[in-house]
């Protein structure tokens, strides 16, 4: 399976929302636990904030890919993708987190859609801070190679039937939209959680804030 899920979504945002890349910066290359990772900021102001990054290593045996999108003009939940390829497996974290100000949370059309894949293994739940504003609905799979296929079309519904969420989503107030995705990030960098604690680990809260 090609990991370019990343890179088919964000073709989709950037005709809905006119994506522009940031300036270049310190993190759009860089190196840690064995990886070359890749980093991309984009900006809209009729979306708010995209930010795709890849890795690889290990001769190529290993290779990864995620995605945020962090909506601040529209009234969307957060979308985080990150998806690992390793010795034949993959590992899926897709998650939705109710940074939402005025929008009831819906979380009914993704969770139909993960339902499909019901037969690709799902990774246990694990007690965390962010329980309260993480969706049901989001994903955590690991798949085997013979299931790449599968996961790779559940990455692709579930990542377009967000596209259409935002496409649809109703305008709001950028400043109180940035009070509650500065919260979630703010959560990320202490107590942590999957996403960020390797770099935690590795750079402190200060670097790893800025990237």
């Amino acid at each position: 399976m090609k990991l370019d899920h990343s890179e088919r979504l964000l073709a989709q945002l950037n005709e809905l929302f006119d994506l522009t890349p940031c300036p270049p910066s310190e993190y759009e290359t860089f190196q840690m636990v064995g990886l070359d990772f890749k980093a991309q900021g984009y900006e809209s102001e009729k979306l708010g904030h995209v930010s795709v990054q890849t890795a690889s290593g290990m001769g190529g045996a290993m290779e990864m890919e995620s995605m945020i999108v962090n909506p601040f003009s529209v009234d969307g939940p957060l979308f985080s993708l990150d998806l690992i390829s390793a010795q034949g497996k993959y590992t899926l974290m897709m998650e939705l987190y109710d940074t939402l100000v005025d929008t009831p949370r819906d979380e009914a059309p993704f969770q139909a859609i993960k339902d499909r894949d019901a037969h690709i293994m799902d990774i246990p739940h694990k007690p965390n801070w962010y329980d309260d504003i993480q969706y049901h609905a989001s994903c955590a799979k690991l798949a085997t190679a013979e299931q790449a296929e599968d996961l790779s079309k559940l990455i692709m519904t579930y990542g377009q039937r967000y596209v259409e969420l935002l496409k649809d989503a109703a305008p709001c107030d950028v400043q109180r939209k940035r009070v509650k995705a500065d919260a979630y990030r703010d959560g990320l960098l202490s107590p942590g959680g999957p996403a960020t604690d390797a770099f935690l680990k590795f750079w402190g809260p200060e670097k790893t804030g800025k990237l």
